[in-house]
C-alpha cells in the first residue's frame, strides 16, 4: 500500500504581511551572538511588521556585547522582549529557552491572552516574509507543528567565509532531498 500526499501551493504575495489570526510568540535564545543578533532582530521586525508579533530574545548578564547588539537591533521596536538570564552564561540551549517561555506566560498573564503560536528561532537565522504567514495559515488550520525548511545561504562576496564556514554549513543539509529546498518556488 502505498500513499502520497498533496502539499497545496501557496501564493508568496499572499501571504507577505498577512494578518495574523492571534499573537505570535517568537523566541531567540542568544549567548555570544553579537555578531549576529542585531541583524537578526533588524530583518525580523522589519520583514514581519505584524503588531500581534513578540520577539523574545534571551541574553545573559554576563553577555553586555550580544545585550547591547541586541538593543541596538531593535532600534526601539516594543515589539521585542528582551529577556535576561537570571544566571550567567552559557547554560544549555534548553534552559535558556526555558526562560524565554517563563517570560513569555507572565506576558500571557499580563495581557490576559494567550499566544496562538510560538515560532523557535536561531540567532543567525534570517526569516522569509512570507514564513510567518505561512506558519500562522497552518496553524489557523489545525497543524500542532510546523517546520519550514532552511535554505543555506554561502556569503559568496567573502571567499575564506565560503569556502570554510558556509561550505561546512551547507553539509548540513546535503543529506537532504533536493526536493525538500526549492528556494525558486513560492511558498508551499
Amino acid at each position: 500500500m502505498t500513499v502520497r500526499a498533496v502539499t497545496p501551493r501557496r501564493s508568496h504575495g499572499a501571504l507577505l504581511r498577512r494578518p495574523l489570526s492571534g499573537p505570535v510568540a517568537v523566541l531567540i535564545p542568544a549567548w555570544q551572538e553579537s555578531a549576529v543578533i542585531g541583524q537578526t532582530i533588524r530583518h525580523l521586525l522589519e520583514t514581519w511588521p505584524q503588531p500581534e508579533l513578540r520577539l523574545f530574545v534571551g541574553c545573559y548578564r554576563n553577555d553586555p556585547a550580544t545585550l547591547g547588539a541586541a538593543i541596538a537591533g531593535a532600534r526601539g521596536d516594543v515589539r521585542l522582549r528582551l529577556v535576561i538570564h537570571g544566571h550567567d552564561g552559557p547554560t544549555t540551549k534548553a534552559d535558556c529557552l526555558n526562560r524565554l517561555h517563563a517570560a513569555m506566560a507572565l506576558d500571557e498573564a499580563r495581557s490576559g491572552r494567550s499566544f496562538a503560536m510560538v515560532v523557535l528561532h536561531d540567532a543567525e537565522d534570517m526569516v522569509d516574509p512570507g514564513a510567518l504567514g505561512l506558519l500562522d495559515e497552518s496553524v489557523a488550520a489545525g497543524a500542532d507543528l510546523v517546520q519550514l525548511p532552511v535554505e543555506p545561504l554561502v556569503p559568496r562576496h567573502r571567499p575564506w567565509l565560503a569556502r570554510h564556514i558556509g561550505a561546512h554549513y551547507c553539509e548540513e543539509f546535503a543529506e537532504a532531498p533536493r526536493s525538500a529546498y526549492q528556494p525558486d518556488r513560492p511558498s508551499q
